[in-house]
C-alpha cells in the first residue's frame, strides 16, 4: 500500500509545491489501552503509531530499494513523518480491516484536514 500526493510543506522547500510524492508506511505499532471498562461506561481502545516515508516519486522509490545508497531519493517533512491515532474496538473488529488500512485511512484524513491542508490530490498508489 502507498499513496501519492502534492504538498508545499517539504523541509527546505516551504512554499514550493512538489507534485507526485509517493508515501508509504513501513511499520505500524499497535498498543491496547484499558481505561477501566465496564461499570463506568468506558472501553478499552487501541493506539496506533506509524512513521511515513516519502519518496520523490514511485519510480525513485522502486529504484532506491531499501539500501543506504537510495536514501537520497527520500523527501523530508516534519509535518508528515510520524502520526498517532486512537482506534476503537469496533474499528479494529470491522471486516477486512488491519492496522495498515487503518493507518493509511488516518494518514489520508490528516493530510487533507483543516483550513490549510498539508497535501492535495491524495490518491492510492
Amino acid at each position: 500500500m502507498a499513496i501519492t500526493f502534492n504538498t508545499d510543506r517539504l523541509d527546505g522547500l516551504s512554499g514550493t509545491t512538489v507534485n507526485g510524492l509517493y508515501a508509504r508506511i513501513p511499520t505500524v505499532y499497535c498498543k491496547q489501552y484499558d481505561t477501566g471498562g465496564g461499570a463506568d461506561g468506558t472501553e478499552a481502545y487501541f493506539g496506533l503509531s506509524y512513521d511515513v516515508i516519502i519518496h520523490n516519486s514511485a519510480v525513485n522509490r522502486n529504484a532506491a530499494g531499501e539500501y543506504q545508497s537510495g536514501w537520497h531519493n527520500k523527501a523530508r517533512s516534519r509535518e508528515i513523518d510520524r502520526f498517532t491515532v486512537a482506534i476503537t474496538l469496533d474499528q479494529m473488529n470491522a471486516e477486512n480491516v488491519n492496522i495498515f488500512t487503518l493507518a493509511y485511512a488516518d494518514l489520508k484524513a490528516k493530510l487533507a484536514a483543516g483550513d490549510s491542508p498539508i497535501a492535495s490530490s491524495i490518491a492510492d498508489a
